[in-house]
């Protein structure tokens, strides 16, 4: 599943699409591929990245406690200076329980332009223990 880079709304409809098939397959957890929500492009800077409190994350939280499904949640998001490659753990109650930033970044490549997260965190996902690494983190 591909999302179309820096179209915020339109990958957001997917994900509720998403959210609606995986109720119908009794799923417990959609997981997103990396940065679905704001798509994989780069560069990109602090300006064009979500801030925690966006209407996009919001309208995701509605759609995973209307459906009862958890929901890992992805997108470049507002760093202290650059931007960072976030996801969200979001339970079936959609609630936010954890977001956590790459660790990792390829400083190499093109995530040169983001910022580093500085932990890795574990949450509980109705009962479950969840953690996320995302590519290349190790």
């Amino acid at each position: 599943m591909r999302s179309k880079p820096m179209n915020i709304e339109d990958n957001t409809s997917i994900v509720i699409n998403k959210l609606n098939e995986a109720a119908n397959n009794r799923a417990d957890i959609l997981l997103l591929p990396e940065c679905f929500i704001t798509g994989y492009k780069m560069p990109i800077n602090n300006r064009q990245a979500l801030s925690d409190d966006n209407e996009y994350i919001n309208l995701i939280c509605c759609a995973a406690k209307k459906y009862g499904v958890g929901v890992v949640a992805t997108a470049f998001t507002k760093g202290r200076n650059n931007p960072q490659n976030s996801a969200y753990i979001i339970d079936k109650l959609g609630n936010i329980l954890m977001k956590y930033s790459k660790v990792h970044t390829c400083d190499f490549a093109d995530e040169s332009c983001l910022e580093n997260g500085d932990e890795f965190k574990v949450c509980d996902f109705h009962g479950v223990k969840l953690g996320v690494m995302i590519c290349y983190d190790r």
